[in-house]
């Protein structure tokens, strides 16, 4: 994650780690995993065990398990005790939470931004489920990132990841057409030079409106269908 743009960047956190190595082979494991989560991002509450992430990753277990646990503490994923690390559960709760966390965070990120010529994400009903999710993500993400509040760019990142799998549902869906318009008129506003920050809040606020109607639906089809074959935690 990039957060502020002239704040250098520090991956493993841990400062009681004396040597590199271990360090940087949980770095490896944890970007490794998050794309492998984006990939299960619509299987909710998939079990993550540490012997076949690290078996796939070819990584030892140790920086898997470190990877898992900084996933877990910043709320990417839960932890079980006794269980182990699963995918978020898909909680109509949770998501709402997660969208009033999240709009409230980018509207204060949008009276700070600074303005400036953002280029296109080029949003067309061509692009697939995966890069339209992320088209919108991308703009989420800019928001906070040109604010220059890490702490926006932390919350901001986490309400994407926490959101994505919802986005996906509503992209394979008949909702598509209407997620693409909205998603392009944002991207519209968000292009221009000197764009009006209220008219960027509008269409913005447009958008989350839409994911966040989705919501319900999403969740009740997601519980009704269950998981194909993945086992689910006690």
């Amino acid at each position: 994650m990039r957060c502020c743009k002239n704040t250098p960047q520090r991956r493993g956190g841990d400062l009681n780690f004396a040597t590199e190595p271990e360090p940087a082979k949980a770095d490896i494991a944890y970007d490794a995993i998050l794309r492998l989560l984006r990939s299960y991002g619509r299987v909710p509450e998939q079990h993550l065990r540490e012997q076949d992430l690290a078996y796939k990753l070819d990584l030892g277990r140790t920086p898997v398990r470190e990877a898992l646990q900084r996933l877990a503490a910043e709320g990417k994923i839960q932890y079980i005790p006794q269980r182990g690390f699963f995918t978020r559960p898909m909680s109509e709760g949770t998501l709402f939470d997660f969208y009033v966390v999240g709009r409230e965070t980018l509207i204060s990120a949008l009276k700070r931004m600074r303005p400036r010529v953002r280029e296109s994400c080029g949003v067309t009903d061509t692009l697939s489920p995966d890069e339209l999710a992320l088209s919108a993500e991308s703009i989420f993400t800019s928001i906070a990132e040109e604010a220059l509040n890490c702490e926006a760019c932390k919350i901001v990142h986490r309400f994407c990841f926490c959101t994505h799998p919802l986005r996906m549902e509503i992209i394979t869906s008949e909702l598509r057409p209407a997620f693409v318009e909205s998603l392009t008129r944002l991207d519209g506003v968000m292009s221009k030079v000197g764009a009006a920050a209220d008219h960027i809040e509008s269409e913005l606020m447009h958008h989350l409106d839409l994911e966040q109607g989705a919501v319900p639906r999403v969740v009740r089809e997601v519980n009704e269908r269950g998981l194909t074959g993945f086992p689910r935690p006690a």
